[in-house]
């Protein structure tokens, strides 16, 4: 049966769904939960810990300014069973209405979505059951991280773009030229300048550098002038700019 409109199902749900094997097939919930196995996730946070804190008043935690309600990951306390969400506050700080009970600690996953260092981070809970809360310890892991580039000599970025500074870079482009007819050639370098170096080179034999008549067309073209007509595919042009 092929649908040609919206399905709508109301209340009622697909049951004896297979498991999904190409990309785009319908995963059913034993895979999803699969899947996900291990990971309960939390409400983000706007920073984390990078060292012990004490754990009250607003302050600054990994170059973020925390005012009360803001929620923090404190994962860095020399007593490690301190360690947890916590919601700022302007005296003592307390723990996440999603991380106070034993029930939510195993596997607690959270988004760091500010940071000098941690941002856009992520990080889960790995101690294991049994976990008393303010007894155990609690270890949290960083299981993944955003990236971000950073232009240097040669290269510019630019939003998403990241692409070659032809200010510093010099590019090539290449064509074999004669036909045994002709003796001038138009070489396309689409380099997009005028300031570029053009040598011709033989293709066959020792393949020695050759003096020819060169000159800039325009911006993407340069032509080549021979006395005689080469033969076929006699020589190299390279083009650098």
């Amino acid at each position: 049966m092929k649908l040609t409109n919206e399905l709508k199902l109301g209340s009622n749900k697909i049951s004896g769904l297979a498991n999904g094997v190409n990309a785009d097939e319908a995963v059913n919930k034993a895979q999803l939960d699969a899947a996900v196995q291990g990971y309960k996730w939390k409400e983000p946070v706007k920073a984390a810990s990078t060292g012990n804190l004490t754990l009250s008043g607003a302050q600054t935690v990994d170059g973020v300014s925390l005012v009360a309600g803001d929620r923090v990951l404190v994962k860095n306390q020399s007593t490690g069973s301190a360690n947890g969400i916590y919601i700022v506050a302007t005296g003592a700080w307390t723990r996440a209405t999603d991380y106070d009970a034993t029930a939510e600690l195993e596997g607690a996953s959270v988004f760091v979505s500010q940071g000098t260092t941690l941002g856009n981070s992520n990080w889960q809970m790995t101690t294991d059951a049994p976990i008393t809360l303010g007894t155990t310890a609690l270890v949290w892991i960083q299981t993944g991280q955003g990236t971000s580039y950073t232009q240097s000599t040669g290269i510019i970025i630019s939003g998403s773009t990241i692409a070659v500074d032809t200010a510093v870079v010099a590019r090539k482009a290449a064509a074999t030229i004669g036909n045994g007819t002709n003796t001038s050639f138009t070489v396309n370098h689409a380099l997009n300048t005028t300031d570029v170096l053009v040598q011709v080179w033989e293709t066959g034999g020792s393949k020695e550098l050759v003096l020819v008549d060169a000159a800039v067309v325009d911006a993407n073209n340069v032509s080549i002038t021979f006395a005689t007509a080469p033969a076929s595919s006699a020589y190299r042009v390279v083009v650098q700019g």
